[in-house]
C-alpha cells in the first residue's frame, strides 16, 4: 500500500492554494485573483491597526516659567541726606523744635523717594502741617495726664510710686495706640504705582491687645516675644490694604523662636552665671559690710566693701553690654522673619539680610562715630583753649563778672548744640542710612504681578497717632 505524499505549498489539491500564474483564488464571496487577495489582506491589516492603536494626542503646551522675583533697591546717597540733616537741625534749633514736623516730612520723602521696587519708585505724600496739627491733638491727650499726676502728687506726695507707675502704664497703652494710628497715617500717605495704601481696624482694640501681649513678654523674660510679635503683625497686616488688595502675615512664631533662642540663652545665661560666680567667690562678710555701708551704719569703705561693689558693678555692666552686643544679630533675625511672613495679596517678600551684614553696619558705624567724637574733642580743646588764652591776654578790664558769666554760658550751650548735632547727623549718615540701604537691597518681591489688578480705594487718616508716638514711645513699637 503506497502512502500518499502530503500536499505541498503549491499543491493544487490543497484548499485555497494555486500555483503561480494559476487562476483565481477561492474567496469567501467567490473566486478572486491573487492580487485582489493580497490587497484585501493589506486592507484588513491596516484596519486592524487603526482600531487597536488609539491616535497619539500632541503634548500639552508647557506651563510658563514663573517670573523672577523683583529686586528692591535704595539709591539714596550721603551727600543729599547730609544737606537735609544740616538744614533741618539748624532750623529746629532756631525755631525751638517747631520745624521738626516739616523736617520729619522731608526725611520721609527722601527715604521713600529713593526706594524702588524694580524700576518703580515709592512716593510719600504727607505734609508737615498735618504732623503739626496731629501734635496739637496729642497735646490735648498728654497734658491732662501730666496735670492730673501733678495735682495728685501735690496733695499726696507719699503716693509718688503709685502715681508714677500709673502714668507709665497709661503712656505704655497710649504708645501702642500710637503704633497703630501712626502706621495708618503713614500708609495713607504712601503710594505705589499711583495707588495709596490704607489701614482699617481699631487702634484702641490693637492697643489693649498689644498691651496685654507685652505684659506676657515681660513676665516670660522675653520667651513669649515670637508669639506676641506674630499676633501683633497679623493684626496690623490683615488690616493693611494696597488699593482693594488685602495684606496678611504668615510668619510662624516657632521659626523666630528657634532662630533667636541662642541669643536669649546668651543674654540670660552669662549674667546669671556671673551672679552665681560672684555669690560663690565673694565672702559673706563682704556683703554684710556692703549692706551696712548702703544703710549708712558705716561710713568706712573697706577692702571687702570695695570688692562687693566691684562685683555688683561688673554684673550690672555685663547685663547692659551683652544685650547691646547681641542687638545687631537679633535685629537681623527679626527683620528677615518679619519680611518673609508679609503678604500683599498674592505677592510676598524674600530677604537676604544676614547677621553679618547687620554687624558690618553697626561695627563700622560705631568705629566711625568714635573717630568723629575724637575729632570733636580735639577741635573743642583747641577752640576753648584759644578762647581762654584770648581772655587771659586781654584781661577782665571793662567786662563785668555777670557779662563774662553770660558769655561763658552761651559758649557752653553753643558747644553742646554743635556736639550733639554733629553726633546725631553722623549717626544718621554712618548707621541709619547704611542700615536702610542694606535692608532694602536685601529684599525681593515674589509674584509682583499678583497686585497688578489692584484698584484704588483711598481713605484718609489723622496724623495724631504719628505725633503722639513721638511723645510716648518706649521702644516697644514695631
Amino acid at each position: 500500500m503506497t502512502e500518499a505524499a502530503p500536499p505541498g505549498p503549491m499543491d493544487p489539491s490543497r484548499p485555497g492554494s494555486s500555483p503561480q500564474g494559476a487562476g483565481p483564488t477561492q474567496g469567501p464571496w467567490g473566486p478572486r485573483s491573487a492580487a485582489a487577495a493580497m490587497a484585501a489582506a493589506e486592507a484588513s491589516l491596516t484596519a486592524a491597526r487603526t482600531t487597536s492603536v488609539p491616535p497619539v494626542s500632541p503634548p500639552p503646551p508647557a506651563a510658563p516659567a514663573p517670573a523672577a522675583p523683583t529686586r528692591m533697591v535704595f539709591t539714596g546717597e550721603n551727600g543729599e541726606l547730609f544737606g537735609l540733616l544740616v538744614r533741618g537741625y539748624v532750623l529746629q534749633v532756631l525755631t525751638l523744635g517747631l520745624y521738626r514736623f516739616w523736617f520729619t516730612t522731608e526725611i520721609r520723602r527722601y527715604y521713600w523717594g529713593h526706594s524702588f521696587v524694580g524700576p518703580e519708585d515709592i512716593t510719600y505724600t504727607g505734609r508737615g502741617m498735618e504732623l503739626f496739627k496731629g501734635f496739637l491733638i496729642a497735646l490735648a491727650v498728654v497734658l491732662p495726664i501730666q496735670l492730673g499726676a501733678f495735682l495728685v502728687l501735690l496733695g499726696l506726695p507719699q503716693a509718688e510710686l503709685v502715681v508714677s507707675g500709673t502714668v507709665f502704664l497709661a503712656y505704655a497703652l497710649l504708645g501702642q495706640f500710637a503704633v497703630y494710628a501712626g502706621r495708618r497715617y503713614r500708609l495713607t500717605r504712601t503710594s505705589f504705582r499711583g495707588l495709596r495704601l490704607r489701614m482699617t481696624g481699631s487702634a484702641w482694640s490693637y492697643a489693649f491687645r498689644a498691651f496685654g501681649l507685652w505684659i506676657l513678654v515681660v513676665l516670660s523674660l522675653g520667651l513669649f516675644y515670637p508669639w506676641a510679635t506674630a499676633a501683633m503683625e497679623r493684626m496690623k497686616m490683615r488690616n493693611t490694604w494696597y488699593g482693594d488688595v488685602q495684606g496678611d502675615f504668615t510668619g510662624e512664631p516657632i521659626v523666630l523662636f528657634r532662630r533667636g533662642i541662642v541669643l536669649w540663652l546668651i543674654a540670660l545665661a552669662l549674667p546669671v552665671a556671673s551672679v552665681i560666680s560672684i555669690i560663690a567667690s565673694v565672702p559673706p562678710e563682704a556683703w554684710d559690710a556692703l549692706w551696712l555701708w548702703l544703710d549708712g551704719s558705716s561710713s568706712r569703705v573697706s577692702t571687702v566693701v570695695g570688692l562687693a561693689i566691684a562685683a555688683v558693678a561688673g554684673v550690672g555692666l555685663l547685663t547692659i553690654v551683652i544685650p547691646i552686643l547681641l542687638f545687631p544679630a537679633f535685629q537681623a533675625i527679626a527683620f528677615r522673619w518679619r519680611m518673609e511672613g508679609t503678604r500683599i495679596g498674592g505677592a510676598s517678600f524674600t530677604s537676604r539680610f544676614t547677621i553679618g551684614a547687620s554687624y558690618r553696619v553697626y561695627l563700622l558705624g560705631a568705629m566711625a562715630l568714635f573717630g568723629v567724637l575724637i575729632l570733636l574733642g580735639i577741635v573743642s580743646a583747641i577752640g576753648f583753649g584759644g578762647i581762654a588764652t584770648v581772655a587771659i591776654l586781654r584781661g577782665s578790664d571793662g567786662v563785668s563778672s555777670t557779662t563774662a558769666g553770660i558769655i561763658g554760658g552761651l559758649l557752653v550751650v553753643v558747644a553742646y548744640l554743635v556736639l550733639f548735632g554733629t553726633m546725631w547727623i553722623a549717626k544718621q549718615l554712618l548707621i541709619d542710612l547704611r542700615l536702610q540701604r542694606a535692608r532694602l537691597s536685601s529684599l525681593a518681591v515674589v509674584n509682583l504681578a499678583a497686585i497688578d489688578h489692584a484698584r484704588a480705594n483711598n481713605v484718609d487718616a489723622s496724623a495724631m497717632g504719628d505725633s503722639l508716638g513721638s511723645a510716648v514711645d518706649f521702644g516697644l513699637s514695631t
